[in-house]
Formats: C-alpha cells, sequence, structure tokens
C-alpha cells in the first residue's frame, strides 16, 4: 500500500475551520490571562513596593519558564495522546491559577500564580499546531495556523481594551470584596474577573471537537523511527542537528523577533503612562485597538504571504516572510518612543505592530512542513520553551533592567523601548538569513525509508 491509500481521509473544510475557530477563542481567553499584567503594572508596583524588573519577572520569567519547560512533556504526550482532553484539562488549570493571581498579596505569591498560568496554558498551543496539522492539506496549512496564532493578539487587544474599562470601572472604590474571596485590590478583582469565561471555553472546545486522525509526515516518508508511537529524544536530536542552521533560524532567529513584541507588549502601556500621563483605560482602549487591528491583521498577512511566496516556488517563504517583518519593522520601532508627539506615537506603533507581528507564524508553520508527524507536538514545545525563554521573559526584562540600571529611572523607560527592541530585530534578521540557503536544500530533499535524521543529514550535506 502507498503512502497516499495509507493516509486517513481529509475532514470537511467548513469542519476544519470551525476547530480552527474554537482554538482561536481558546487562545484568545488564554492571552486575556496572560496580558492582563501589563495593564497594571503602576498598581502592582505600589502595591507590591517593587521594581520595573521585579515586574518584568512576573510578565515574562514566572509565566515564560514554565510553560516553556512543561511545553516540552506535554508537547510528546500531544504527539501521542488524546488532544482534545489535553487542551480541556489545560483550559481549567489556567483559568484557576489566573483566580490565583487576583488572591496574592506578595511578590511571592503572585509569581507562583503566573506559573501556574504558564503550566496550564502550554497545553495549547503543540495540541492545537498537532492538530491543525491533521485537518488541513500541507499546502494549505500555513494561512490556519497563522490565523491561529493571529488570535492571541486579538485576545491580547481584547484583554487590553475589556480590561482597561474594567480598571476604571473598580477605580472608583479603594477596595472590593467579593463572594468567597473577601476584600481585593482593584488590581486583584480585574484579575479574577478576566479568568472567569475560561471555564465556559473549556466546556464548549470539549463537547465540540473530536480528536482527529493523524497522518504520515508532509516531507519525509514513513519509517520504523515515523511510526513508533513515541520518538527517542536521540533522534530527535539527530533531526535537528542534521538541519542545525534551520533550526537556529526558527528556534534562535523568529525567536528574538518575537521578544521585540513581547518587550513591546509588556513596557508600551507603561511608557503611555509615565511620559504621556494617560489612565489604564486610555491605554488599554488605544494600544488594544492597535492590537485588533495591526496585530490580528499582521500575522494573517504574514500567512498570507507565506502562501503567497510558496504557490511561487520559494521554499524558503516562511523564512522570507520572517526576514521582512524584521527590516520592515525596523524604522517604527526606533521611532515610536523617540517622536514626542503622541498621534505621531500611536501611528508609528501601529506599523512597527503590523510589520512585527508578521513572522509569528512562521516558526509554528515551518515546524510541521518538515518535521515527521511523531516529532511535531515535542518539536514544536521545544521552539515554544526557547520562543519564550528567550521572547516572552527575555524582551521584558531587558527593557526593564535598562531602565532601572542603564537609565536609571522608570520615567525613562522610552528610551529603553527606544533601544532594546530595534537591537533584537538586527539580531533576529541576521539569524534568519543565515538559515535560508539551508531550508531551501532540505525543502528539495526526495521522500526517504531509511528514518529523518538520516534523511536530512543527507540533504544537509552531512
Amino acid at each position: 500500500m502507498n503512502n497516499e491509500e495509507e493516509q486517513p481521509a481529509w475532514p470537511s473544510e467548513t469542519y476544519a475551520w470551525y476547530v480552527v475557530f474554537i482554538l482561536c477563542v481558546c487562545g484568545m481567553v488564554a492571552f486575556v490571562d496572560r496580558q492582563i499584567i501589563n495593564l497594571l503594572v503602576e498598581d502592582i508596583k505600589q502595591d507590591l513596593q517593587i521594581s520595573d524588573t521585579q515586574i518584568s519577572l512576573l510578565q515574562g520569567l514566572a509565566f515564560a519558564l514554565f510553560y516553556g519547560v512543561m511545553a516540552i512533556p506535554l508537547g510528546r504526550l500531544a504527539d501521542t495522546g488524546n488532544r482534545r482532553w489535553i487542551i480541556a484539562i489545560g483550559a481549567v488549570v489556567w483559568t484557576a491559577a489566573a483566580i490565583a493571581c487576583g488572591l496574592a498579596r506578595s511578590f511571592w505569591q503572585l509569581f507562583a500564580a503566573r506559573t501556574a498560568v504558564g503550566v496550564g496554558e502550554a497545553t495549547l498551543t503543540p495540541a492545537g499546531f498537532s492538530m491543525l496539522a491533521d485537518l488541513f492539506r500541507p499546502q494549505r496549512l500555513a494561512l490556519p495556523i497563522s490565523v491561529y496564532t493571529g488570535s492571541s493578539f486579538f485576545g491580547s487587544g481584547i484583554a487590553l481594551i475589556a480590561g482597561g474599562a474594567v480598571i476604571a470601572w473598580l477605580a472608583r472604590f479603594d477596595s472590593i470584596d467579593l463572594p468567597l474571596v473577601g476584600t481585593v485590590a482593584t488590581w486583584q478583582a480585574a484579575f479574577i474577573i478576566a479568568a472567569l469565561p475560561g471555564l465556559l471555553v473549556a466546556a464548549v472546545f470539549f463537547l465540540t471537537v473530536a480528536e482527529p486522525r493523524r497522518r504520515r509526515g508532509i516531507r519525509l516518508a514513513a519509517s520504523d523511527a515515523d511510526t513508533r508511537d513515541k520518538p527517542t529524544f536521540k533522534e530527535v536530536w539527530e533531526f535537528v542537528v542534521a538541519n542545525r542552521r534551520v533550526f537556529a533560524a526558527v528556534f534562535g532567529g523568529v525567536s528574538v523577533l518575537a521578544a521585540t513584541q513581547f518587550a513591546m507588549g509588556a513596557w508600551v502601556p507603561a511608557f503611555f503612562i509615565r511620559d504621556y500621563g494617560w489612565t489604564p483605560s486610555q491605554v488599554g482602549y488605544t494600544y488594544g485597538l492597535i492590537f485588533l487591528l495591526s496585530g490580528t491583521l499582521g500575522v494573517i498577512s504574514g500567512g498570507w504571504l507565506d502562501d503567497w511566496f510558496q504557490k511561487r516556488g520559494h521554499r524558503d517563504g516562511h523564512l522570507r516572510v520572517a526576514l521582512l517583518s524584521a527590516l520592515c519593522t525596523l524604522p517604527f520601532a526606533i521611532g515610536f518612543p523617540l517622536i514626542g508627539n503622541v498621534a505621531m506615537t500611536v501611528g508609528l506603533l501601529a506599523l512597527a505592530v503590523f510589520f512585527g507581528t508578521m513572522a509569528f507564524g512562521a516558526g509554528p508553520a515551518l515546524i510541521p512542513f518538515i518535521a515527521p508527524p511523531r516529532m511535531r507536538g515535542l518539536l514544536v514545545a521545544a521552539y515554544l520553551l526557547i520562543a519564550n525563554l528567550v521572547g516572552q521573559a527575555g524582551g521584558p526584562w531587558l527593557v526593564a533592567v535598562f531602565t532601572d540600571y542603564v537609565f536609571g529611572a522608570p520615567e525613562l523607560v522610552r528610551y529603553s523601548l527606544a533601544v532594546v527592541p530595534p537591537a533584537l530585530l538586527v539580531l533576529g534578521a541576521l539569524l534568519v538569513a543565515s538559515g535560508m540557503a539551508d531550508l531551501r536544500r532540505l525543502l528539495t530533499l526526495p521522500l526517504s525509508n531509511d528514518g529523518p535524521a538520516a534523511a536530512a543529514g543527507r540533504a544537509m550535506g552531512t
């Protein structure tokens, strides 16, 4: 029986896009719980008496460390387990943890609760990407993955707009009494209120989505290594080493580019509050609209442009999009913190977000395009580990360190934003460019029957 006959039938396109939609809803809710802290920076700093650097650890490291670390075993579980159950249970866990953020009364309690949010949300992306790879044909995969990735920016926009409105309403009270909880500060109540929709989303996902049948890899034919339930770490490592320049571009370059957006996402609200005297609700409405429009359109445009490159025979289209994203973002990332005019700042920021988010689908879309099916979840999880440690943890932390220790004053965060994201864009562009030629060679590889690492090694000339 040939490979084509062994493949299960593709599901209907309507159902496949419904799964994209419900995964997007999950991603939006998760991003609300993850990102609302960025609007609450000044209140949390004042209440807990902590520095910008400590805030950056709550924004980034507390979440990203366990989000990334847990993504590895959860990625292996997504390769062989029931992805429907994985995502539903994860949604319940991150919702409970987000509520716990609202109950925290010290830096370390909030740090611990944020790590638990990361553990729950770590279920979503490996299992979600793995499901999409079994629902869409290879040549149509980049767009749904980019749409799904873009939902996080839509969710961030909703978090900023709704969060700003909730904070404005809660600001009328010195404290809030909640049933079963007692008296909490306004920032604590905002965490709790934002978390509650997660329980409904978990139920809807579990009741309406079926576990899709798995299918073979896109580039590489079946072999003993492909068809075993769990590939060994040695096999996965050999596959990565054989394609080291490609994975350096994806795991390194795309992750560094992501760090620019995480850095801006974490500190732009504080920048507007400190430099322009805005309230959290003003920041939430304006920055939220930027994420809703520029962020979402940027990610979707990146997926469309990737498909456009692929249809015209450019096999390195994923990395072309990432490189183009970095080069186009650079002037706007330098300009928006320094321009000194609020209208121009908003306009330049919108352009920086649009072009910057075009690269976000490049890494996740490329991994299932080249990886054997039983390695997909694990490799996506490894990407998430690196992308989150470099991007979500490193980006905000670097800005805070420059603010606290280089420029020496919270109100000078604008200079940190003018230095850190542009430097990361240059580094990311260099890493992405270094892997493009090897990606083109890898994707000319004919189907092989003697294993992914060996076949990839031949393609790379090793």
